[in-house]
C-alpha cells in the first residue's frame, strides 16, 4: 500500500510516523510527504507549541457537549504526550537531531517540560476574571493538580506595576516543546526509512480516477503526479484552495488562514524556565511567554518565544504586520518582564493556522474512499497531533475510533452551536477586551456602555445581512461574514 501524505507539519508528519511505526521489516507498504521543506507559512514553526487544555478554557466554553468532547481530546493529548516523545527519542536512535541528543523526554529541562503559570493581570478588562475564574473552576472539578500561588513566586515574572497579575495559578502538568525541533526530529526519523519519500513541492491538486470513485494522484506545483493507493490532504491553511483546484464537488467547508505572529527572544539576563500566559482574551490566547530551548551553546533558558497576534484572512500573509510585532514586544515588557526591552529580537515567525468557517477541526474521511482530511485545528494542531496522528493512522487502516470523532467529519455542514444571543454577546466582549489591550481609554461618562452598544448593534446587523437569525457567527468568523468569504 502507497500513502501519500500532503503537508509536512507537526500533524502530517506525526501521522506519517504512527503509520511507519505499524510496519515490519518485511513490509511493502511506502509513503510519500510531499510539503516545501522551507515550510513557508508553517503553523508549526509559528507556535509555542504548549500543552495547554485548562489554560484555554474561557467562561462557558465546556457548555455544548461537543466542546466538552473537544476538551476531553485536548486532556487526552496532554495525558499522552510523554509516552509519544519518548517513543520519537527511541524511533530515531543514532539519528536524533543535535538539539535533542540530551534529552530523555519530559522534564528533562531541553526541549520538551511542563509547568504553566496562569496569570490575571489587568492589561484588558473583566472578561480576563471571568475566564481567570473558569480555569480553576475546571481544575477543581477535573481533579487536575494546581496551585494558586502568589504572583511575585512566580520565576523570571516581572511586569510593569500597572500591569502586574493580582492572582495566578499554577498547572504543573501542562507545557510546551520546541517545535522547529520536534519537525527536525520527526524529519529525521521518517529519513532513516529507505521505504519513506520526502518530496520538496507544493501540492496543486488531487486528480480523480477515471470514473471519479477515488483518488489517481496529486498534482504537483511543477507538474509532477505522485500516485498512490491512500491521500491524506493535511497542507494546514491551504487545503481548501488545494479542494478548490481539484475540482471535485466535495461539501467541505473553507479553511481560512489564522494568521499569527510570535516572537523568538534572546534574554540570557533574564532566563525562563516554565510558561507564564494570560487566559483567552480579545479573539486569541491572550498574551504568552515560554521557555525556547535550542541547540547549546545557547544558554538553556535564554531564548524565549513570546505570543501571539491572530487575525482570519481569506488568503496568505507572508509578513507579519508592524503592528502585531510592536504589539507583542509591548506585551512582553509590560505583562511579563519589564527587563525584555534588553532582550534581542532573534526571529519573527509568520504562521497560517487552519481555522474553519465553523471554527472546529476537519478530521477523517471523506466520501472518497481513499481521501482522508486533516485540518482546520487553529491553534490545536500541535498540542493534538499524538491523538489525531493516532486516530487518522486508524482510519487509514479501516480500523474503528471513537463515534464521537465523526462529529469533525470533512463533509459536515457548519456546526452552529451557539445561539445568536450567545454570539453577540461574546462578540462584544472579545472586542472590548481587544479594546482595551490596545490602549482603550475611555472618557469618565457613559463611554464604556456606548462603545459596547455601537458593537453589538453592528454585530447585530451582520447577522441580519447573513440570515443568521437562530444561529450565531463564532466571533473569529464576523470580517469573514462581513466581506462575503464565508457564506450562510
Amino acid at each position: 500500500m502507497h500513502t501519500v501524505v500532503l503537508g509536512n507539519g507537526i500533524v502530517a508528519l506525526s501521522t506519517a510516523f504512527r503509520l511507519v511505526q505499524r510496519w515490519t521489516a518485511q513490509s511493502t507498504d511506502t509513503l510519500t510527504i510531499v510539503g516545501r521543506f522551507a515550510r513557508p507559512g508553517s503553523a508549526t514553526l509559528a507556535a509555542a507549541a504548549m500543552f495547554n487544555s485548562f489554560a484555554e478554557i474561557e467562561a462557558g466554553s465546556l457548555d455544548h457537549p461537543l466542546d466538552l468532547y473537544r476538551f476531553e481530546l485536548s486532556h487526552l493529548a496532554t495525558q499522552m504526550w510523554p509516552d509519544f516523545e519518548r517513543a520519537l527519542i527511541a524511533a530515531a536512535g543514532a539519528a536524533l537531531p543535535a538539539g535533542c541528543q540530551g534529552c530523555q523526554g519530559f522534564n528533562c529541562g531541553g526541549c520538551i517540560t511542563s509547568g504553566t503559570y496562569v496569570v490575571n493581570n489587568n492589561a484588558a478588562d473583566d472578561l480576563d476574571d471571568e475566564n481567570f475564574d473558569a480555569i480553576v473552576q475546571a481544575l477543581r472539578d477535573f481533579n487536575e493538580p494546581h496551585s494558586l500561588v502568589s504572583p511575585r513566586d512566580i520565576p523570571n515574572y516581572a511586569p510593569e506595576q500597572r500591569q502586574r497579575a493580582t492572582r495566578a495559578v499554577y498547572i504543573p502538568g501542562e507545557g510546551w516543546a520546541n517545535p522547529r525541533l520536534m519537525l527536525e526530529k520527526l524529519d529525521a526519523i521518517l529519513r532513516r526509512d529507505a521505504r519513506v519519500r520526502f518530496q520538496d513541492a507544493s501540492v496543486d491538486r488531487l486528480e480523480a480516477s477515471a470514473s471519479g470513485a477515488a483518488i489517481a494522484a496529486a498534482v504537483l506545483a511543477d507538474g509532477t503526479r505522485v500516485e498512490g493507493d491512500w491521500f491524506l490532504l493535511a497542507t494546514g491553511a491551504s487545503a481548501t484552495d488545494v479542494l478548490a483546484r481539484s475540482q471535485l464537488g466535495l461539501p467541505v467547508q473553507r479553511i481560512f488562514y489564522g494568521v499569527g505572529v510570535s516572537l523568538e527572544l534572546d534574554s540570557p539576563e533574564h532566563p525562563h524556565t516554565h510558561c507564564i500566559r494570560t487566559p483567552n482574551r480579545g479573539l486569541a490566547c491572550g498574551v504568552y511567554s515560554v521557555p525556547y530551548y535550542t541547540v547549546p551553546p545557547v544558554p538553556r533558558g535564554s531564548r524565549i518565544l513570546v505570543g501571539a497576534s491572530n487575525f482570519t484572512s481569506p488568503t496568505p500573509v507572508h509578513h507579519g504586520r508592524v503592528g502585531s510585532v510592536e504589539a507583542l514586544l509591548k506585551a512582553s515588557m509590560e505583562q511579563i518582564n519589564r527587563n525584555f526591552y534588553r532582550a534581542g529580537l532573534v526571529r519573527v515567525n509568520v504562521g497560517w493556522r487552519p481555522t474553519s468557517q465553523d471554527t472546529y477541526p476537519l478530521l477523517g474521511r471523506t466520501s472518497l474512499p481513499n481521501l482522508l482530511v486533516a485540518t482546520g485545528t487553529k491553534r490545536d494542531g500541535f498540542h493534538l497531533a499524538p491523538v489525531i496522528s493516532q486516530y487518522m493512522a486508524a482510519l487509514l487502516h479501516g480500523e474503528a475510533v471513537d463515534e464521537r470523532f465523526a462529529s469533525f467529519a470533512p463533509e459536515r455542514a457548519p456546526l452552529r452551536l451557539l445561539t445568536r444571543e450567545q454570539a453577540v454577546e461574546k462578540a462584544v466582549r472579545h472586542q472590548l477586551s481587544a479594546a482595551y489591550q490596545h490602549g482603550f481609554s475611555p472618557a469618565k461618562s457613559r463611554m464604556p456602555e456606548q462603545v459596547a452598544q455601537m458593537l453589538r448593534d453592528q454585530v447585530e446587523r451582520l447577522h441580519d445581512e447573513v440570515g443568521a437569525i437562530d444561529w450565531g457567527i463564532p466571533p473569529e468568523m464576523l470580517d469573514m461574514y462581513r466581506y462575503g468569504h464565508a457564506r450562510a
